[in-house]
């Protein structure tokens, strides 16, 4: 019973760990997506993409690609990804994954202070 008890102890540790671990875009996640995990796209869910949800992609959502949205990428647009655009990922830029980039991930770089609207 002793071993029982630790083994679902451990077990629920990893299953949380994980879980949250593989959270930090719902939209695009890669992960459980049964009932109550990271990627539920059910109704209530995190990954919800229905009206009111966090993946909603219609007029007004937080996923909307269309001029006004969130997520437009065109001219002046919040995920503008030209030189000079919050999504640049050219050398200088808020999205450059090279060395000394704020998305680098390579050694010595964390990717972590990469913004959410780069690709």
């Amino acid at each position: 019973m002793k071993y029982l008890l630790r083994s679902l102890t451990v077990f629920c540790f990893l299953f949380v760990f994980v879980n949250t671990a593989t959270a930090k875009d719902v939209c695009n996640c890669k992960g459980y997506a049964g009932v109550g995990g990271p990627c539920y796209a059910g109704v209530g869910g995190p990954a919800y993409a229905g009206v009111g949800g966090a993946c909603y992609a219609g007029v007004g959502g937080p996923e909307y690609s269309g001029v006004g949205g969130p997520r437009y990428d065109g001219v002046g647009g919040p995920a503008y990804d030209g030189v000079g655009g919050p999504a640049y990922d050219g050398v200088g830029g808020p999205c450059y994954a090279g060395v000394g980039g704020p998305c680098y991930s390579g050694v010595g770089g964390a990717g972590e202070n990469c913004p959410s609207v780069c690709k």
